[in-house]
This record gives C-alpha cells, structure tokens and sequence, in this order.
C-alpha cells in the first residue's frame, strides 16, 4: 500500500517550518529536537514544551483512503542560560550579547537568538561589581591652612581637584572640595572708667594702650582662628587731694580734695574729722605720721582713688632772737622763744653770762610770751651790753621733749 505524501506546516515564533511526511501502512513516527521558545503545529494540533508528544490522525490520509496515524515525539531543548557575576575597575566595560555593562549599568539580561551550540537561544544574566566607585571628599579647612591628598597641597587658592590613587587593582578615584574658611572677625567696643583694663590673647588694653587686633587660635565654632578688633573710650575722670606732706608735730593741714567727676560718693580712709558731710574740707592736726585715702565714686560707677601721706618731722621750730635791746619796746625789749603751735611748754630756760654766772632761771614757762622771757635785769641792774648764752628744755604737744641752745647780744 502507497501513502500519498503530506506537507505538514510547523510554526516556531518569527520561524516556519515546513516538514515533509510519508505514511507508510497507514502510520508514520514524527521525531524531531526543537528549542523551547517554539511552538510545533502538526496537521491541526499545537506541540510544545507542555506538550511534546502525542498522536495525530489524518482521516483519509494513507493512498488507500483510509486514515494516516502519525505518532509524534518531540524534544524541546530549554535556553542555555549563562550568568556572569564578576567585579570590575569602575570605567571598565563589559559586553554580552551585543549590549554594555559597565558601572551606570551594572547587571541585566541579554538573550542571544541561536547563541547556543544547539542553534536555540541563550540568555546572559549579567550582576557586575564596579570597585573604586568616585569618592567626594568634602573638607573644611582654615584660611592659611594647607592639606595635602595623595601628594597634593589643597589651601585657600587651589580648593577642588580629583585624585587617583592607585592600589594593586583598581585605581581610586576621589573628589576633592575644600572650603576655606574665611576667619571670623569681631570688633570690641567699649568704654571704661581710667583704670580698668582688658587682658585680650595675654596683651593689656588700658589708658595708655587703646587699640588693635587679637588673633585668638582656635577660638571660633569651627575651631578656627578668631580676629578681635579692640577699641577702647576712657571716661575723663580724675581725683587729686594733694601731695604727700611733712609737717612739724602741732601743725594743721587741711586736706581739700579736687576732681573731674560728678561725684555719686566720696569715702575715706580713714575717716578725717569732716566739715562736711562729703568731707570736702579736712583741717587735722595729726600726731603721727598718717596716710588718707580718697575713694570717688561717679554716676557711671568708676571709683578713682587718690592718697596722701602725712609725715611728722622730728624736729621743731624754734627761734631765739640774736640780740635785743632791753630799752626798746615790746616784745624787742625781752629776750625770749618763738616756737610753732607743737611746742606746749617751756620746761625750764635759763641765761648766763660768759662767766657762768646764773642770770636768769624759770620753769614752766608759755612759747611765745615775751613777757615770759628775760628783761635784761639782774638782781634790779640793767646788765651791760654783751654776749650771753641760753639753755631750754621744751615740751611738744606729744610730751616728749628737746633742747634749744645757743648765744645771743644784749645791745643799748
């Protein structure tokens, strides 16, 4: 028995076939290997890899008009897959299948039509690691400040770059920013009483010192150096009451302070007797020596001070006339001594002759009191014109006691 023969239409996606079928004794074996994105379309069934084999009757089909059996036995050969998992320098490439992999596009899918030994398709899984990825280093450095990278001096005028830097493999890519940062600056402005004073970065800021700049290291928030720019007012402001002085016990001296201010308060030291009540004119009679401090204080809260120092010479004034005349008048008709207001009393005086002959002898006598004094006469006898001597003992206001000696000339 003949078959007749048969062409058989097989569809495969954007391929067809077209397979020749002989039937013989009403059956035929279909074998074949196909790819497993095809679909096989026998007579009116559809093969696949779902499906891949059964039987397909033709009715009528064998020479002899009875039915044709076909007994099909396909093979579907599944995609060759490849993944490719590898680590490249950033800047590298790597194709597959006609499509770039590379550090923007690191990993995807490439199906390659008939790539496989097979003649089906095969599909690339492609996952890259790209090292030394482009690092950007920001940095914040003071002006004047320099760092170096890799070499290279970054400062205030070269402040970005990039920097490769090569370590056995990949090379290292860094991006280089600096900020400089400008120093910050600062003025001080300030008005103070005469003598106060600033210490600024170890350098005093007073009367005699008003201005200027301060570098303070490290002193800003960004650890940075700080510039201060000093300026300082002074208040006008002054006390005076007077030079140090030395006075002979007894006398008084009157302490009157002067100043340029509005004074809110005056206080001494010690406290003088006062006339006042801002004791602004102190007469003292000091028996020691003494020192007084004046303490101003003005509306703006600047205290001044000034002192004085009183000293108490040790030594008294005394004057005993050179001559006198006992027929003149009064008080030239006495012989007797000047003292100042320390000298209280005149313990004893006596007068004597260039023999030694007593001429005159009293105690407790007043300073200052010609009448006190010797008149010229002995024993009722005007003495005769010449030279004579005296001794006195005086008493200060403080008890203790000197001597005062000397010559003097009785003239007519």
């Amino acid at each position: 028995m003949f078959f007749r023969n048969k062409r058989i239409l097989i569809f495969i996606p954007f391929i067809f076939f077209s397979i020749g079928i002989t039937a013989q004794n009403g059956q035929s074996f279909l074998q074949d290997t196909f790819c497993a994105n095809q679909t096989i379309l026998v007579v009116n069934q559809l093969f696949s890899p779902s499906n891949p084999s059964g039987t397909v009757i033709i009715p009528g089909g064998a020479y002899n008009g009875a039915d044709s059996i076909i007994h099909v036995d396909f093979t579907f050969n599944q995609p060759v897959e490849i993944t490719i998992n590898d680590t490249l320098c950033t800047g590298d490439t790597l194709w597959a299948g006609g499509k770039a992999f590379h550090a923007n596009f690191p990993f995807g899918q490439v199906i390659v039509q008939e790539g496989a030994v097979n003649g089906c398709d095969s599909v690339i899984h492609v996952d890259l690691t790209f090292t030394s990825t482009p690092y950007d280093y920001h940095v914040d450095i003071c002006e004047g400040d320099t760092i170096y990278i890799n070499g290279t001096a970054y400062h205030a005028f070269h402040t970005s770059g990039t920097e490769v830097i090569s370590n056995g493999l990949c090379d290292s890519i860094i991006n280089v920013t600096v900020n400089a940062i400008t120093p910050p600056f600062s003025n001080l402005v300030d008005t103070l009483c005469p003598d106060e004073y600033y210490i600024i970065n170890g350098t005093r800021y007073d009367y005699d010192n008003r201005s200027g700049y301060e570098i303070l290291p490290n002193a800003s928030v960004t650890g940075c150096d700080s510039i201060v720019a000093i300026d300082l007012e002074f208040r006008e402001l002054w006390v005076y009451i007077g030079e140090d002085r030395e006075l002979i016990i007894g006398d008084t001296v009157c302490i009157t302070p002067l100043y340029g201010l509005t004074p809110l308060s005056l206080q001494w030291l010690p406290t003088p007797p006062c006339a006042d009540s801002l004791c602004l004119d102190n007469c003292i009679q000091p028996l020691d020596p003494v020192s007084f401090t004046l303490l101003a204080t003005d509306v703006s809260g600047c205290v001044l001070r000034d002192d004085i120092h009183i000293s108490i010479s040790s030594k008294s004034r005394v004057y005993a006339p050179n001559a006198f005349n006992p027929d003149a008048s009064e008080p030239n008709n006495h012989f007797y001594l000047s003292c100042d207001m320390g000298v209280v009393n005149i313990k004893r005086m006596f007068i004597a002759d260039r023999w030694g002959e007593l001429l005159y002898d009293r105690q407790n006598i007043s300073p200052n009191s010609p009448l006190d004094g010797w008149d010229g006469y002995y024993r009722g006898e005007i003495m005769h014109p010449d030279t004579y001597i005296f001794w006195a003992e005086l008493e200060r206001i403080d008890g203790s006691t000197f001597i005062e000696k000397g010559g003097f000339s009785l003239i007519r």
